[in-house]
């Protein structure tokens, strides 16, 4: 008898422990969130990455800062002749 009480209290632990709040299918969502979060974490040293490269160039190469005062803010150097397109 009581090994049969225990077996009952078994099979009705383990559905629960599979399916309740803390089962198979949370983990399974957490650990998908998780590579999402390490995804983004990844994007985001890249992108940290490549501002500090250009905050290292904006400090250091001449040629870089006049690429992006040219691009960027559309300033020319006093002899150079300017072309401008309308539609």
């Amino acid at each position: 008898m009581a090994l049969a009480s225990v077996l009952a209290i078994c099979i009705g632990y383990l559905p629960y422990q599979v399916y309740g709040p803390g089962g198979v299918k949370r983990t399974l969502r957490l650990e998908h969130d998780m590579a999402k979060l390490l995804e983004g974490n990844d994007r985001l040293q890249r992108s940290n990455r490549t501002l500090r490269q250009q905050i290292r160039s904006l400090k250091q190469d001449r040629a870089y800062i006049e690429q992006v005062a040219r691009d960027e803010l559309g300033m020319v150097r006093p002899m150079d002749i300017v072309f401008q397109f309308r539609r």
